[in-house]
C-alpha cells in the first residue's frame, strides 16, 4: 500500500513539491493545488480561491502570475456584449453632436 499523509498519497506530495508550487509552504500545497484548479475551472471566484487556499487576494494573484497562470477570464461573451457598448455610446455621442 502507498504511504499516505493525512489523507493525502505520498507521491502525490512529492510531485507538489518538485513543480511550481515548491514555494508554497508544504503544508499549505495542497489546498493552494485545488484552489488554483477550482479557479481555473472557473468553479470559484479568485476571491474564493484566494481564501481556499488561505491566503490574501494579492498573494494569491502574485502566486498565479508567478505560474503563468490567468488571473482574469475575458471571454466572448463580454466581449461581445462591450462591443455592443461601445457602439451604442458612439450613436449616442454622434446623435448629441448633430443638434
Amino acid at each position: 500500500m502507498a504511504d499516505v499523509i493525512d489523507g493525502v498519497p505520498k507521491e502525490l506530495l512529492d510531485k507538489l513539491g518538485q513543480s511550481a508550487l515548491a514555494t508554497v509552504e508544504e503544508s499549505r500545497r495542497v489546498p493552494v493545488a485545488l484552489a488554483i484548479y477550482l479557479f481555473l475551472s472557473r468553479e470559484v471566484s479568485i476571491g474564493r480561491a484566494a481564501e481556499l487556499a488561505g491566503c490574501g487576494l494579492v498573494e494569491f494573484h502574485h502566486l498565479l502570475r508567478s505560474l503563468d497562470l490567468p488571473t482574469v477570464f475575458y471571454g466572448s461573451e463580454e466581449l461581445a456584449e462591450d462591443l455592443k457598448t461601445i457602439d451604442a455610446m458612439e450613436r449616442e455621442s454622434r446623435a448629441g453632436r448633430g443638434r
